[in-house]
């Protein structure tokens, strides 16, 4: 079972999306993770985990998110357990899609609560397969693939998580190096490690400050393309060959236009990544 539902959250106290997208049953999981200085003003009925009282835990610290995270994780080691955006609204899309009959009248729609219920279902039984450490859902803008799940790629936004498989490995993973992509570098340290992913194509979500350049969002209304591209680096040392920074054909560090946000581009080998552990072990054994 999914026992708990983090919700990080600031600067939102009476704009809990994903929260009332939630059924009533789920909403009594739910544990809102919220900035000590902010505690007091949420009134919801619900579990909350307090970040600790100091500068590094603010959100004008620049590691704060990443730190939070690394804070779920702990709290989370020995459960499943999911971590949701607060601004999250949850679809489903039409089978049709995957080979099966249409059973709706359109692409997709807004999920309804008991969909959303057979979704944690669905992803607590993924979560027991030996092969799945994370799942989660596509993003509703993408164009959906023929299969009902793609393994090893692309998470944002969402994650269920089976903290059991890797609570030895995490007091060794750096998590908390970088700001921009610190998913990137949470989901690819566990592939790296043979820790694979899912994701849902007919469960999908849309993310307010993901999908809308103009919505609010403590992250990105503070961010620095400098920075950005300091945390991008980052990435590219820890993981060689595997996230790449793409860079003009003209030579010289000129990044090339676009990517999300307009930061730039890069391209993730999320498959590469989980190969990277069988070949390690391959390589350990013919040694």
């Amino acid at each position: 079972m999914i026992e708990k539902i983090f919700i990080p959250t600031v600067k939102r106290v009476d704009n809990q999306i994903t929260y009332e997208n939630l059924s009533p049953s789920l909403r009594e999981r739910v544990v809102m993770v919220v900035q000590a200085w902010e505690r007091p003003e949420y009134k919801y009925d619900c579990e909350y985990l307090v970040l600790p009282d100091t500068s590094e835990y603010h959100y004008l610290d620049y590691y704060c998110l990443p730190k939070t995270r690394k804070l779920i994780y702990e709290a989370g080691k020995e459960i499943k357990y999911s971590i949701l955006d607060d601004d999250i609204t949850f679809y489903k899309r039409n089978t049709k899609y995957f080979g099966e009959d249409s059973n709706m009248e359109k692409s997709k729609k807004v999920a309804s609560h008991s969909e959303v219920e057979d979704m944690f279902k669905l992803f607590d039984e993924w979560l027991d397969e030996s092969e799945v450490t994370v799942c989660g859902c596509a993003q509703v803008q993408n164009p959906p693939f023929p299969t009902l799940y793609t393994n090893n790629s692309s998470l944002t936004s969402t994650y269920w998580i089976n903290g059991s498989d890797f609570k030895d490995l995490l007091p060794m993973l750096d998590l908390t190096s970088v700001r921009v992509g610190e998913d990137v570098c949470f989901l690819l340290s566990l592939l790296v490690n043979g820790f694979g992913n899912r994701v849902s194509n007919e469960y999908v979500i849309a993310n307010q400050s993901v999908a809308s350049k103009t919505f609010n969002s403590v992250l990105w209304d503070s961010q620095r393309i400098e920075q950005t591209q300091k945390d991008h680096k980052t990435l590219a040392r820890m993981f060689p060959g595997i996230y790449n920074i793409l860079y003009q054909k003209s030579g010289g560090n000129t990044r090339q236009e676009g990517g999300y946000r307009n930061q730039g581009k890069s391209i993730i080998k999320w498959s590469k990544a989980y190969k990277y552990f069988d070949n390690t072990l391959e390589n350990f054994f013919n040694d």
